[in-house]
């Protein structure tokens, strides 16, 4: 069962086209969201207070799901999906539908919003009077995605993430994780060909296909490893590099 359309339909309805009002062609601005518009990873928040926050049990099965993931990570038989896959059923399984997506709605509010960057508001109001479009584009669950940008940034948007689905009395991802060319593929098919691509904001180095199809590159405090990888791929002016306040 597809868990993000009943949650779209209830706390998202506007639809995309709403969007489709400004100017032509339209001009949009992407955001990574985990370690880009908040300080932390939302994914791994969720994991945490689901499965090491509630017991024991629930605890040794996500260590025995992680081993047997890891393994087959290194046999190359598993991959990104598969390993969050397995997190996210063992941290669901047997709670059922309806009371994984409070819980995970609950984490979102209590633990996950309080880490925007409080650079945020100044950044999507210079975009918006500039005629941009926001599309926020994670490897992120989009269930928890629209819980969290919908409280924090309620102005028309597009949100972009990973599929959920309810299987097997826990939740798992429904489709590939949306993370470097997936990204990419999935905007290609949602945005109209005319689209204009002037600007992404990431953190993180598994975005460089989405910096590379902009005009403009912003890197939010990047890891060592992640500016290294961004500056050789894109050259040292080939973006603008940021620091905002990190406060948790």
């Amino acid at each position: 069962m597809d868990c993000d359309k009943s949650y779209r339909d209830e706390f998202h309805p506007e639809s995309e086209s709403d969007l489709n009002q400004d100017t032509f062609p339209p001009r949009y601005a992407f955001f990574d969201v985990d370690g880009t518009v908040i300080q932390k990873d939302s994914f791994r928040i969720i994991i945490r207070e689901l499965i090491f926050g509630r017991s024991m049990l629930r605890s040794l099965l996500a260590t025995i799901l992680f081993c047997v993931v890891c393994v087959l990570w290194i046999l190359r038989c598993a991959g990104k999906t598969q390993f969050k896959s397995a997190l996210l059923w063992a941290a669901t399984i047997g709670l059922g539908r309806k009371k994984s997506l409070h819980l995970i709605r609950q984490v979102v509010s209590e633990h996950v919003q309080p880490l925007w960057f409080t650079e945020m508001k100044a950044e999507l109001t210079t975009l918006r009077s500039q005629g941009l479009r926001i599309v926020y584009v994670s490897a992120s669950g989009e269930f928890w995605l629209r819980a969290l940008l919908n409280s924090r940034d309620p102005e028309k948007k597009i949100i972009v993430g990973s599929k959920l689905m309810y299987f097997m009395g826990g939740l798992t991802l429904r489709g590939a994780n949306c993370i470097g060319p997936e990204k990419i593929k999935r905007l290609n098919m949602l945005l109209p060909d005319e689209a204009l691509w002037e600007v992404a904001y990431s953190d993180h180095r598994a975005d460089i296909p989405l910096l590379l199809a902009c005009k403009k590159r912003i890197v939010v405090n990047p890891t060592p490893k992640s500016h290294r990888a961004i500056s050789s791929a894109l050259g040292s002016n080939g973006f603008t590099l940021v620091q905002w306040n990190v406060t948790h």
